[in-house]
């Protein structure tokens, strides 16, 4: 009978430190609101910094295997991608203008991706029936602005600034369109590749990037100084051949011109930031587009 006073009593006793101890209901709900709004405050900066590793893992894929592509290419044929697309292309010395690379020539390159396959039936989109044109899907600068084509040999508003293939898919589900083809001896054709798909957000410099083969069998990033690059474009609306710029001013995020998107791929390689020297590109840079 002691024995079990005793322990009442000890039960009563733990029972009133419990009491004196304890959050008032307003205590409570102050914490879980300021807990809510540092959530809010930091849940936007992890899901884009874990969205930003994803597609730099992707991007890195995606320049390997280009690589892939372009030395399995010469190893069979015995030439580059780059010199067999001049000597496949329709590149006129009269104007300086390509007008294109051909669909067997375009197969012949993605054959070497397993699974390869047409999500279009040759250029860019599809006619609307009524003497319109609709773009395969929409694609932004990378400030976000809307981009449009204007109107081309594949139709108005493609969207796209390579649009002379279809659009081809791999195994990853990244997708693949070609540019023009190369004047003899030049880099080329521009490969232009949506790292991951058609899923958003669809901007160049972010999940979209330009690449270009090399007449020594390689893979480059638009931007990259190379002996054999074409030169340069200035052009905002997709009028001229190439898009091989280079230099900080082809990778902004403030300019709705799409040839300052063209170089992003190479900062994306290297993972630096085109204008600030110690910040990387994929954290930093892509940091400044969503804080916008």
């Amino acid at each position: 009978m002691k024995k079990a006073f005793l322990l009442a009593e000890k039960f009563l006793f733990l029972t009133r430190i419990a009491d004196k101890n304890a959050f008032t209901l307003a205590e409570v709900l102050i914490t879980l609101g300021i807990i809510g709004v540092v959530a809010a405050m930091t849940m936007p900066a992890l899901m884009n910094k874990t969205r930003n590793k994803e597609l730099h893992t992707a991007f890195l894929k995606t320049y390997s295997e280009l690589n892939q592509v372009a030395g399995l290419f010469k190893a069979d044929n015995g030439i580059s991608v780059a010199d067999a697309a001049a000597d496949a292309g329709l590149y006129s010395e009269s104007n300086g203008l390509s007008h294109g690379i051909s669909p067997s020539f375009a197969d012949k390159i993605f054959s070497y991706y397993k699974g390869a396959k047409s999500l279009t039936q040759g250029g860019h989109g599809t006619s609307d029936g009524e003497g319109g044109f609709i773009a395969f899907y929409s694609i932004n600068n990378l400030n976000g602005m809307k981009y449009s084509g204007g109107v081309n040999s594949g139709g108005s508003d493609s969207s796209f600034l390579c649009d002379n293939s279809a659009f081809k898919n791999n195994l990853t589900g990244a997708i693949f369109i070609l540019n023009d083809a190369p004047r003899a001896g030049k880099n080329g054709p521009v490969i232009c590749v949506d790292i991951n798909g058609q899923k958003k957000p669809n901007r160049y410099g972010i999940d979209y990037f330009m690449f270009i083969f090399t007449t020594d069998g390689r893979v480059i990033p638009i931007g990259q100084q190379h002996r054999d690059n074409p030169g340069g474009c200035s052009s905002s609306n997709g009028s001229c051949n190439n898009f091989n710029n280079i230099g900080a001013e082809y990778c902004l995020n403030t300019s709705s011109d799409i040839s300052k998107n063209t170089s992003c791929a190479y900062y994306a390689l290297t993972n630096t930031h085109p204008t600030e020297e110690g910040k990387d590109y994929w954290t930093d840079f892509l940091g400044e587009v969503y804080s916008r």
